[in-house]
């Protein structure tokens, strides 16, 4: 094998084997779970596979016998510093060698392109990727939000899918273009269509839209709200088809077999421009006309004519969901285009009235940020509140057939449905439902049965919302605040001696103890002192102790505090479901001993790293003031006050308000 060296700095090596080692110690509890699973099952835990180093030797790769979690064992390899966390991508052994433009690494660009359905888009491997700090942090964020958005599967025979009703064919770019071709040589008008988050939202309420959808040859999948759409439901999407990326690529096989293109819409000499453009590209290419948007519906018929007089085949129309596919469904018959097509913005993008997001960035899927930055005034609706709507009904949708396809539980009146909502929100949902329906069921009379369906299908949806909102807030703040962590960890360690973290036994949900982790604040015999110190206690209502000038909290312990860095561990917490992002704070054993049967309500949802009372002056609000804020968060909760909360938490944790 030829031997290929390949430059690492030093300062590139400490960041990724410091990032792998903390991320191996956190997930080292699944991962030795998971091995004693597999051992016990299948009586085999681990695999070898061997891969080309570039360098001589292979490199032996440790995987579970069950490809699941398999990638994360890799870590190892990438703190030997045999791969690195993005790169090239690795070649087995057992398959010919070809040197590697940079080291090979867990995750790489290739791969990436080829989950989220971009694999015909150019990309080129920086050649500072392993020199610079910058340019690899950079790449493994875009690559973690890629892998993150994509799935597993990058190949599938499924040909279509529906979401919100439409149809959505399931197909390359290679085969979306090969369709239209052949409608362009047929004489009968076949109607295609892209659809993103945005044009979903729309359909969702637009009947007659979602009905003009079916009735396109095609419907193609475009942008990564549509990818997440498809992960969510278990659908391997094959790419992702969008006209941005599509029209060079079908200008330039038009040009081949010498199909005319006519450009339709957009703002007067829009279309004009994109037009000269392309025919600058594609000499060969047949812009047969073009005609801007801006039409009377008396003059219809005199564009329509000059379409079919002009001897194109293929007919782009760009006039925004649904108003161009509308258009063309109530026009195709009298068209003589084989091929007509709904494409948006197209024109702005090639006629460089807008600028198009860097690679960099549609690589992460993330290309609606920049339309955002350079229209927010137009677009914030669209995006700030459209796209997380989108996945909510997304959700919605997949609950939906989850429920409707399972068979009818017993029918309840509305009234007693909500005492037992009551229950199924606040303690264990599935059990405590079926309790409720088989107590109260039997002597009842009947009523709608989608009425409470759809009841406590809000209760789970907002539950679902919940959870995800933590696993991905929890997951991105553990690995971008990985250097606070370092930093933080170091600081505790210099000044005073034992362990970093400190944990405790806390009670969570329904009073079941777990293990909460927290920076350590205090001298190491912070336990030992406190009995000594209870008379001192300053916390109204004697449940909490509190004290401001407490002499047990070190200095770094007193900063920590008051910056709440010292509550950043609970986000382990977070991610294996123990807490939540929000909700109310755990409290001791010791202290929940003492609660008034009241103040258990608390105990009725997971607790959290922030609440209502945490926003509104912390330790400065007495006891009973504390349990009525978290129980008004309880009765009140949404994914969108979660949110609000969290962003509520910034401004009170930069002031410290109420913190000691």
């Amino acid at each position: 094998m030829r031997t290929h060296t390949v430059q690492i700095s030093a300062s590139v090596r400490i960041i990724e084997t410091l990032l792998s080692l903390m991320l191996l110690v956190f997930i080292s509890p699944i991962l030795v779970l998971k091995a004693i699973h597999l051992k016990v099952t299948s009586g085999q835990a681990f695999e070898t596979i061997y891969l080309h180093s570039g360098q001589g030797e292979p490199i032996a790769l440790l995987q579970f016998t069950h490809s699941k979690l398999s990638y994360l064992l890799g870590l190892l390899n990438v703190i030997k510093g045999e791969l690195g966390l993005v790169g090239s991508q690795y070649q087995y052994a057992v398959l010919p060698y070809n040197d590697y433009l940079v080291r090979p690494g867990l995750m790489s660009f290739k791969q990436m392109h080829a989950r989220m359905g971009i694999a015909y888009d150019q990309y080129v491997i920086n050649p500072k990727l392993n020199t610079s700090v910058v340019c690899y942090l950079l790449a493994t964020l875009r690559c973690l939000l890629g892998y993150a958005l994509s799935s597993t599967v990058v190949c599938s025979t499924q040909k279509q899918f529906q979401l919100f009703k439409v149809t959505i064919s399931n197909i390359t770019m290679s085969d979306a273009i090969s369709s239209i071709l052949n409608s362009a040589k047929t004489p009968k008008c076949d109607s295609y269509a892209f659809v993103n988050a945005d044009c979903m939202n729309i359909a969702y309420k637009n009947i007659q839209y979602r009905q003009t959808l079916n009735l396109n040859k095609h419907v193609f999948a475009d942008g990564s709200g549509l990818r997440l759409a498809c992960k969510i439901h278990q659908i391997a999407l094959k790419d992702n088809v969008n006209g941005t990326d599509m029209f060079p690529l079908l200008c330039q096989q038009a040009a081949d077999q010498g199909v005319g293109i006519f450009m339709l819409g957009a703002k007067p000499d829009i279309a004009n421009k994109a037009a000269a453009k392309m025919q600058q590209r594609f000499p060969q290419l047949r812009i047969c006309g073009t005609h801007d948007g801006y039409f009377s519906a008396q003059q219809t018929d005199d564009v329509i004519n000059k379409i079919n007089a002009s001897g194109a085949k293929i007919l782009l129309v760009a006039m925004g969901a649904p108003t161009q596919e509308r258009w063309i469904a109530e026009h195709s018959s009298k068209l003589s285009v084989g091929a007509a097509i709904g494409v948006g913005g197209l024109f702005d993008f090639y006629a460089d009235a807008v600028s198009r997001a860097p690679v960099a960035v549609r690589q992460m899927g993330m290309e609606w940020t920049w339309r955002l930055m350079q229209e927010p005034k137009r677009m914030w609706r669209r995006y700030i509140v459209g796209n997380p709507l989108f996945v909510m009904r997304v959700f919605i949708e997949l609950a939906q057939q989850k429920i409707f396809n399972s068979k009818p539980e017993s029918t309840l009146e509305l009234d007693e449905l909500q005492n037992a909502a009551v229950n199924f929100q606040n303690a264990n949902l599935t059990s405590s439902a079926e309790q409720n329906f088989s107590m109260l069921g039997k002597n009842t009379p009947q009523v709608n049965h989608k009425k409470y369906q759809w009841f406590f299908l809000k209760i789970k949806l907002n539950q679902i919302a919940k959870r995800l909102l933590d696993i991905l807030g929890s997951g991105a703040l553990l690995i971008l605040l990985s250097p606070l962590f370092l930093f933080t960890a170091l600081a505790i360690r210099l000044e005073s001696k034992g362990a970093v973290l400190f944990s405790q036994t806390r009670a969570g949900q329904d009073n079941q103890p777990f293990t909460m982790w927290k920076f350590r604040s205090m001298f190491s015999d912070a336990e030992a002192r406190l009995a000594k110190l209870q008379s001192e206690n300053e916390m109204r209502g004697g449940v909490l102790f509190k004290m401001k000038l407490d002499p047990r909290i070190t200095y770094v312990g007193k900063w920590i505090r008051k910056l709440s860095i010292d509550e950043l561990p609970q986000l382990w917490n977070v991610l294996k479901g123990e807490m939540s992002l929000v909700g109310p704070r755990p409290a001791l054993p010791t202290e929940v001993n003492q609660y008034q049967l009241s103040d258990r309500r608390r105990l009725m949802v997971k607790p959290g790293i922030t609440c209502i009372w945490q926003v509104s002056g912390r330790s400065d609000i007495p006891f009973d003031k504390q349990v009525e804020l978290d129980v008004d968060y309880i009765y009140q909760q949404s994914l969108v006050k979660d949110i609000q909360l969290l962003f509520k938490t910034i401004p009170a944790v930069l002031f410290a308000r109420g913190a000691y």
